[in-house]
């Protein structure tokens, strides 16, 4: 999208690739997400969108970028409303402690943060055709409470490791439509165990008690998805001298079902957005982005469906809209910087699932 005669405004116009933020996105909640979603159960839906907003390029151009994002997470919401804790998850005494047969958990998260690297390297190969490799870094966090009848206990647990690669193919149809078609390869984990220890301490007696297990990480927390998605994309992009919009249609197709024996949900995304020029080494964006999550299909076997919403593939998927403002900062025709904050503005969950509250992005790039 070109809006500006300046050199370096033109550079970026040709190269910047916008944020998309979902879905990860909770297996991060709306795909992992996780991610591709975040308030739906998955991130890995953030590596397909996160870099398809594209625009025109020239042949022998390279572009490198790394990205950082910060998910976070608070509270449950089953549909469009918010619940406590307390109404879904229950233990009763014991070693172990046992899920209190009238709720249907024994525990719930309370709290998750997903941070995210992405690299990304692009190069036009002509005028017209450019290809794209991104790898991704995640690191997953999440507290959770159990509720027992003469006190609560609380712990947490984190994952880390690669997500997800992409690789993706863009072909300029003409200055106002773009096409691409993405890759996921699954090389990120869906294997990863934990150690959880719950703390919790008897009002009456006064007595602490502390409870340990090594279990496998629920879905959300996985790094990976495990199988080959196909991530189809159109773009329409309309620019004058100092203003421009545009609109991006994606879908992430998951093909076939991972070692696991479970199939994250197919992600459709619909993002629109304006853009300004407020000085030649300023551009600034509001962007609309709505995510539809599909269910997990399937289960992985060593995963307990009561154990918690976050290992019950029925508590996955969604709708949600996010509203989101980022500025770029350009120094010189080579360098650009840029920063998001993208807030829900609706969440319709297939609960019980956590919240989204708020989606922060952080780039650096490098036009050569």
């Amino acid at each position: 999208m070109l809006l500006t005669s300046q050199p370096c405004l033109q550079r970026q116009g040709l190269f910047t690739l916008a944020l998309l933020l979902t879905t990860t996105i909770s297996t991060a909640e709306i795909d992992h997400s996780q991610h591709e979603t975040s308030g739906m159960d998955d991130h890995s839906g953030h590596t397909g969108a996160a870099a398809n907003i594209h625009h025109q390029h020239e042949k022998g151009d390279w572009m490198f970028e790394y990205r950082y994002m910060r998910m976070d997470m608070a509270g449950l919401q089953n549909g469009t409303n918010s619940i406590p804790s307390k109404d879904i998850s229950g233990a009763l005494p014991g070693m172990p402690p046992m899920k209190d047969p009238g709720k249907d958990y024994m525990m719930a998260p309370t709290e998750m943060t997903m941070d995210m690297h992405m690299l990304m390297v692009m190069y036009g190969i002509s005028d017209r055709v450019s290809v794209m490799l991104m790898g991704t870094y995640q690191e997953n966090s999440m507290d959770m409470i159990m509720h027992m009848p003469m006190m609560d206990m609380t712990g947490s647990m984190k994952t880390d490791g690669l997500g997800d690669a992409l690789i993706s193919m863009m072909d300029t149809v003409n200055e106002n439509w773009t096409a691409s078609l993405g890759l996921s390869i699954p090389v990120g984990s869906i294997d990863e165990r934990v150690t959880v220890t719950m703390h919790g301490s008897n009002p009456m007696s006064g007595m602490t008690t502390a409870n340990t297990n090594y279990i496998k990480a629920g879905y959300s927390m996985q790094p990976g998805s495990g199988t080959w998605d196909l991530i189809p994309s159109l773009t329409y992009a309309h620019s004058t001298d100092r203003f421009g919009w545009g609109f991006q249609a994606n879908y992430r197709w998951r093909l076939g079902v991972n070692d696991n024996s479970y199939t994250l949900g197919n992600v459709l995304e619909a993002i629109g957005w304006g853009k300004v020029v407020f000085t030649p080494a300023l551009l600034g964006t509001a962007k609309l982005t709505v995510t539809d999550l599909d269910r997990i299909d399937g289960q992985d076997p060593e995963l307990n469906p009561a154990r918690s919403p976050m290992t019950d593939p029925d508590a996955t998927g969604g709708t949600r809209a996010d509203l989101g403002f980022s500025l770029n900062g350009f120094m010189g025709e080579h360098h650009v910087l840029g920063v998001e904050l993208s807030i829900p503005v609706h969440q319709d969950l297939n609960g019980p699932q956590m919240e989204t509250d708020w989606i922060l992005g952080l780039s650096y790039q490098l036009l050569l």
